[in-house]
């Protein structure tokens, strides 16, 4: 989660509204099957990054044994990087599954080699 958000927090608002890569695509629908999440219509990496900030409070509320609740979208994109250093942490501090753990983790670096 570390090396994502690290290569995101160097990014400008121009490459977040930029068209997502098919690879990018493949990447988020990969984690999608992971929580069990649809893979919302979308075209930017801004859109797809939420899906995947989804996907972590999905699964950080399925690990803890609470609800799922909607992560709200941000106007900056930015805040993107904020959102997943909170969810990932929390996720992690919710103690999954080690096995789902690791998916996940091989998920996120592959949309971090997409990106």
């Amino acid at each position: 989660m570390g090396r994502l958000t690290t290569l995101l927090s160097y990014w400008t608002p121009p490459r977040f509204s930029a068209a997502a890569s098919p690879l990018v695509g493949d990447a988020v629908s990969a984690l999608c099957a992971t929580s069990g999440s649809a893979l919302e219509e979308g075209v930017s990496v801004a859109e797809r990054l939420h899906v995947v900030v989804q996907v972590l409070a999905d699964l950080g509320a399925d690990a803890e044994g609470q609800p799922r609740r909607a992560v709200p979208r941000m106007v900056e994109p930015g805040t993107l990087v904020d959102q997943l250093t909170v969810l990932g942490d929390d996720y992690v501090a919710a103690d999954p599954d080690v096995e789902e753990l690791d998916r996940v983790t091989r998920g996120l670096d592959a949309l971090r080699a997409a990106l």
